[in-house]
């Protein structure tokens, strides 16, 4: 116990650390909501446009023709009203679908390959557009491959669409701020590394054992990672009024599992790096910044960008991982295939990263402190 105070006393001094950990989220959290604040409040949209290829002879295609039908507006239609989203061409032909996409006369066009798999998506441009598109016939797809009583009218509505890609900004926040927790990790670790501080050398040649330390050091670094969050969170629905579903108690837990990420990560990096404490603190906010960009927090057009070109990264980007589970939870429940696989996933990276961790650390030897 005198071991954690000592800890959290030694942590919440370094004013530095505290900024980058607890202010900084908060400072772009409130960025964010001045750069979208006039797309909440904004009540109407333009219907996004898109063409349908028909294709009778597809199992699914029955579906999709309805689910479409119900979600575009009449022709002529110029804003978006109640479940109306899309302003829909139904074409028998692909390659005048492919025409009408070149000349940007719609945004994207819906087709399907054969008689049995589900439909394809294609776009000229990665826009917020095109994004939406995506993300409606995600939603279809979930709800057909769950097995799920499926209803168009459960689909969420062009205001609910407008606030989850507004909503997608704030989870890779959230994505960022449980890996900047890594920080404290690092810092807190680099303390008992002999090749890096006195009062490491110190440890390495008393009788203490090295193990309690490290761990009751991460263990430190984790509980003050959630009271960081947990002051994130408290800004971003009591001050900000931003609306995280009707899930919340599993959005808690998954932010533990992100901020657990986040740990192995800042644990992965003081260990494996033999650099300098700031070269250390500039690996880890390179490798959280370049994945959050992918995971789209300059955008959501990006995320997809990535998932059509090159699904692998955003599969290991624990940014990715983590923003698309705070989604999932919003747009599905917390059953969804979609939900439960992000978790195996962030523990999957979790546990890679700490036994990578746990092997450098139990192998380091030094000739001389």
């Amino acid at each position: 116990m005198k071991r954690l105070l000592y800890n959290f006393k030694i942590t919440f001094k370094n004013k530095e650390l505290i900024f980058w950990a607890f202010g900084f989220p908060i400072i772009m959290a409130t960025l964010f909501y001045g750069a979208f604040s006039s797309l909440i409040n904004y009540d109407g949209m333009e219907p996004v446009k898109i063409a349908f290829v028909e294709n009778e002879e597809n199992q699914l295609y029955p579906v999709y023709n309805l689910v479409i039908h119900s979600l575009s507006v009449e022709d002529g239609a110029t804003k978006t009203s109640d479940s109306k989203i899309f302003a829909t061409t139904y074409i028998n032909n692909r390659e005048s679908a492919e025409t009408s996409l070149r000349k940007d006369e719609i945004d994207g066009m819906i087709y399907f390959d054969n008689a049995t798999d589900f439909p394809k998506l294609m776009v000229m441009t990665n826009s917020l557009n095109s994004t939406i598109i995506q993300n409606v016939m995600t939603e279809i797809e979930q709800s057909i491959t769950a097995g799920h009583t499926f209803e168009p009218a459960n689909l969420k509505s062009a205001g609910d669409q407008k606030m989850d890609y507004i909503m997608v900004e704030f989870y890779t926040l959230l994505a960022m701020a449980c890996l900047y927790g890594g920080m404290i990790a690092t810092k807190a670790l680099d303390k008992n590394l002999a090749n890096m501080t006195s009062s490491g050398r110190r440890i390495a040649v008393s009788a203490v054992s090295k193990a309690k330390i490290i761990l009751g050091t991460l263990l430190t670094s984790y509980i003050i990672q959630l009271i960081g969050l947990a002051i994130l969170f408290v800004y971003l629905t009591m001050v900000l009024h931003l609306d995280f579903g009707p899930h919340f108690p599993m959005v808690v837990f998954f932010t533990m599992v992100g901020a657990l990420t986040g740990l192995a990560l800042g644990t992965f990096v003081s260990a494996v790096f033999k650099v300098n404490e700031n070269t250390k603190d500039g690996i880890l906010t390179g490798i959280t910044m370049l994945g959050c960009f992918f995971g789209g927090m300059m955008g959501p057009s990006m995320k997809y960008l990535v998932d059509s070109t090159i699904p692998i990264v955003n599969k290991i980007n624990p940014s990715a991982i983590i923003s698309d589970g705070f989604y999932a939870l919003n747009a599905f429940d917390p059953d969804s295939n979609r939900f439960w696989l992000d978790v195996v996933s962030l523990f999957i990276i979790t546990s890679i990263l700490s036994t990578v961790s746990i092997i450098v650390l139990r192998r380091q030897k030094y000739d001389s402190i």
